[in-house]
């Protein structure tokens, strides 16, 4: 049980540092890892240990994805009363062929993920409310991104916060989750 245990926390470790474009672990510090979690049998020791190694890893200049050490991700319930809310601005970053079969979520916009930063950062105030009959948030509005599943909705987020957003929201179950929950009510 425990190699599992280590192999999958050394999965985790590497690759939330290695796939981040301003953070990394170098070569010497995986190494540590393992020694550190290879070791020692149970996380009391394994836990220590992390905390007492020195492994050590790079500050990013990419602003907190938290807010008062909260995730800024939303649920079915928080998308709902964001729906009601007018300075809340829904970006539904799926492609065109998915909004086409399914439909967007209400009150949202449409933006394909891979444009969404180009529109906000070069559409004119006046462009893009006449694109999209929204007013075009500045950095402090509140956004909240959705997809299919909460993957590319997290991306743009993520993407979005290096551009300054700094209230820029996940619904991280996406229009699976808002399909299922809608078929309840």
């Amino acid at each position: 049980m425990y190699p599992r245990f280590s192999r999958r926390l050394y999965q985790k470790f590497v690759s939330s540092s290695f796939f981040r474009e301003s953070r990394y672990i170098t070569t010497t510090n995986c190494r540590r890892f393992l020694i550190v979690t290879s070791n020692y049998p149970n996380t009391d020791s394994l836990t220590r240990s992390l905390h007492s190694s020195n492994i050590s890893h790079q500050k990013t200049d990419v602003p907190n994805l938290y807010e008062n050490e909260m995730a800024l991700n939303v649920d079915y319930e928080q998308l709902l009363e964001a729906q009601k809310d007018e300075n809340v601005l829904i970006v539904d970053v799926r492609e065109h062929d998915e909004i086409n079969e399914t439909g967007k979520l209400p009150g949202s916009i449409h933006i394909p993920k891979d444009d969404v930063s180009n529109v906000f950062l070069n559409l004119s105030e006046e462009e893009f409310e006449n694109r999209y009959g929204k007013r075009k948030p500045t950095k402090d509005t509140k956004i909240i991104f959705s997809c299919r599943s909460g993957r590319r909705s997290a991306w743009v987020q993520e993407t979005m916060q290096k551009l300054g957003y700094t209230k820029v929201y996940n619904y991280t179950g996406g229009w699976q989750d808002w399909e299922s929950k809608q078929k309840k009510n």
